[in-house]
């Protein structure tokens, strides 16, 4: 089974794409085999994500103090490579199923924070142009020459407060009624079915922070501050605005070619499982139908044809650019 096939996205509501809209390669390689989905590998991941949830959630209700603290940040970890696994969600390279890959993406993506929904519609337009992003970092101020303004720019890029803040506000539209009125501003002439998809995203987490209210009082318990709250803050937000910084960050953002607007990485087999092969993002910029678990296979043709511009030969090697840059302002 192949993803992205026509007729998935605009089923959907979206705008009409052709599996080949963003491919910019001439290299005659074999498309059919790299989009082929095998369902069970994504099936694979979600068992790993769940064994990972449950024996971290275990460790931190069971342990106390600095340990506690550090397994929460382990939790946040184990959410952020959960995100990842939305990722694929959204472009149906999950199990190749429109309606399960929506739903497990919605699944995994609420209690983050994350409409599914609207990230799909944002996604899509990031893939036009990738100064668009589907969460709110703060890339502006890191880009700055002065250090003090670099430092808040980072302070509030992995601290993710902008989504929290951004979240927060979404909840209220859909409890006004305001959903359908705010996405015309930003996406005029969306589909009304993903209008009301995307109010049902956010009256979802609506409810559920109803819900973790309502268990907090009558149970007198904090288990889901400790389970969830402080692990988002202090875990998921850093760790995913840090998986996220490399895709772009210093590339030449204004082009539409993926070889210079985008960055890979060479990771190691954990890390490529890690971030969900989320380190080979030319490729996926290239040809967002391919999967992802082909992603590295993809790379490789497409170097073969030509070396590509951002490229870092590790994740050590990128965050020490980064960080020497964000104290000297060198890259």
């Amino acid at each position: 089974m192949t993803n992205l096939e026509h007729d998935t996205i605009t089923n959907a509501g979206l705008p009409r794409l052709g599996v080949d809209l963003f491919t910019s390669s001439t290299a005659n390689v074999d498309r059919a085999s790299l989009r082929r989905v095998v369902p069970a590998y994504f099936y694979v991941k979600l068992g790993v994500l769940s064994a990972l949830l449950a024996i971290v959630a275990f460790a931190v209700i069971t342990t106390q103090g600095l340990t506690r603290i550090l397994l929460q940040i382990c939790l946040g970890a184990v959410l952020a490579h959960a995100t990842e696994l939305i990722h694929q969600c959204l472009h149906r390279t999950a199990t190749g199923r429109a309606a399960r890959d929506q739903a497990f993406g919605m699944i995994i993506a609420t209690p983050l924070g994350i409409s599914f929904w609207r990230y799909l519609t944002d996604h899509f337009a990031h893939h036009k142009d990738v100064n668009k992003e589907s969460f709110s970092y703060n890339y502006q101020r890191m880009d700055s020459k002065s250090l003090p303004v670099r430092i808040i720019g980072f302070a509030l890029h992995a601290s993710m407060i902008s989504h929290f803040v951004d979240t927060l506000r979404w909840i209220g539209y859909a409890l006004t009624g305001r959903v359908e009125k705010k996405l015309e501003a930003t996406r005029p002439g969306l589909n009304p079915l993903i209008v009301r998809r995307v109010e049902g995203d956010y009256l979802m987490m609506a409810a559920l922070l109803i819900l973790a209210v309502v268990v907090t009082i009558a149970f007198h318990t904090d288990l889901v501050i400790q389970l969830w709250l402080i692990p988002m803050i202090i875990g998921w937000a850093p760790i995913h605005a840090l998986i996220e910084l490399p895709e772009h960050w210093k590339c030449e953002t204004w082009s539409t070619n993926a070889r210079l607007n985008t960055r890979s990485i060479q990771a190691s087999w954990l890390a490529r499982w890690y971030v969900n092969n989320n380190c080979n993002h030319i490729g996926h910029h290239v040809d967002l139908s391919v999967a992802m678990e082909r992603l590295p296979d993809y790379e490789v043709r497409l170097m073969n044809e030509e070396p590509f511009t951002y490229f870092e030969q590790s994740y050590p090697r990128f965050y020490f650019r980064f960080f020497r840059y964000l104290l000297t302002g060198a890259y």
